[in-house]
């Protein structure tokens, strides 16, 4: 149903006929009649009992069923284009954004404050999980960004945001803590301490060393980054760790020995859907973060 011929309905019905809806909205008589006639036609019954030149035209009991229900779909389309147009204007609306206990990094950290700023109406909507359980809430349109370790799938749009070697931690006084670089060969028989919702690296460190099995030697799993370290002070296992991360949680006592994996990496990523329109807001952040990189 064309909205111009409920708009020309609707105003030739307000103001009583062809002639004075025509002098009214600057519409031609004829352009007018069309438009009613086609609705009529449309709907199968007479809206508008015509009458002659200087006489009020009447509406039918039809025409005063589809006027009403008219009116009521002309203003609800008007307020949708204000709201879009509100919304475009980032004046107002919501960005959900996804995040994982390891992406939450002082750059994220700093563009976010940014984005708030510059968009103080938008409100943000922050989903903490692990980066597994991000890339669903990505694809299922629970959230429309979201900071990850570079994914696997093809469905999945990213950006890169910063790359980061990754590190051992160690106990104080490990008998590997004297070593210049270690490998995952070395971490065999020695036991794990790992952070819950780091699970794409976990399972990347797997993929890495097949013959690797974590869950085997894991001593210890916590959601707690600062917790997980003390376990490690405190001599339970070892644990792998981005550089950065490890430096600014570090607590004392707790060596660090570069990691070397020529197929392992901690590209930390923005992440999207494929082949789906974001929103104002979203593509306004995803422009922040690519500009920090």
């Amino acid at each position: 149903m064309d909205l111009k011929n409920l708009r020309y309905f609707v105003s030739v019905a307000q103001h009583g006929g062809f002639l004075r809806a025509s002098r009214r909205i600057h519409v031609t008589q004829p352009a007018l009649s069309k438009a009613v006639q086609q609705l009529e036609e449309e709907l199968g019954t007479l809206l508008l009992v015509r009458s002659k030149p200087g006489v009020p035209s009447r509406l039918t009991p039809s025409g005063e069923l589809v006027f009403h229900h008219a009116k009521a779909l002309l203003e609800r389309s008007a307020q949708m284009q204000a709201d879009v147009s509100l919304l475009n204007s980032l004046a107002a609306g919501t960005l959900r954004l996804g995040l994982p206990p390891l992406g939450s990094t002082d750059q994220v950290a700093a563009t976010l404050t940014e984005f708030h700023r510059r968009f103080p109406q938008v409100e943000l909507q922050l989903l903490e999980q692990g980066g597994l359980e991000l890339e669903e809430a990505v694809r299922k349109g629970e959230v429309e960004l979201a900071i990850s370790l570079r994914p696997d799938g093809a469905d999945l749009a990213w950006h890169p945001i910063c790359e980061e070697p990754l590190v051992v931690t160690l106990p104080p006084r490990h008998p590997l803590t004297h070593r210049h670089k270690l490998t995952l060969a070395d971490l065999a028989e020695q036991p794990w301490v790992r952070l819950l919702g780091a699970s794409i690296l976990n399972r990347r460190i797997e993929q890495c060393c097949p013959g690797l099995d974590i869950s085997r030697r894991q001593v210890a799993q916590s959601g707690n980054l600062a917790f997980c370290l003390s376990l490690v002070a405190a001599g339970a296992g070892v644990m792998v760790l981005p550089r950065l991360l490890a430096q600014h949680h570090i607590p004392p006592g707790v060596e660090t020995v570069p990691l070397e994996c020529g197929d392992l990496q901690w590209l930390l990523t923005v992440i999207w859907r494929k082949n789906v329109q974001l929103s104002v807001a979203a593509q306004r952040c995803l422009e922040l973060l690519s500009e920090t990189a």
